[in-house]
């Protein structure tokens, strides 16, 4: 027997916008200014650099496959319309890649544990 467990995580990044203003306006100003237009489809601001900080578990329940289903049909309309199986590849099969070895490199700092 097998179960199905969703963990929900959150994902952070970090953002670096460069904006430039007259020398007579407030340094706050470039903050509103991506505020209030980072998430507008015209906008011409863009990030000049991205890096991913990490992600945080802050869930996870056992559903069954049919609600399994609902859920990936209600979060990916679009994609409402495959067959049950294509959707079930998007299970990641734990004890089937258990097996592989991960290299984490080196330790950095103390030499022995």
């Amino acid at each position: 027997m097998s179960k199905i467990v969703l963990v929900e995580t959150v994902s952070t990044f970090r953002h670096v916008y460069a904006v430039r203003l007259p020398d007579d306006e407030p340094n706050e100003n470039a903050v509103d200014d991506v505020v209030w237009n980072a998430d507008l489809p015209d906008s011409s601001l863009t990030e000049v650099t991205q890096n991913h900080i990490g992600e945080d578990i802050f869930s996870h329940h056992v559903v069954t496959e049919d609600e399994y289903i609902e859920l990936f049909d209600r979060e990916n309309g679009y994609l409402s319309e495959w067959p049950r199986e294509k959707k079930l590849e998007f299970i990641f099969d734990s004890a089937a890649n258990r097996h592989k070895e991960v290299d984490f490199g080196k330790p950095v700092g103390k030499e022995t544990w």
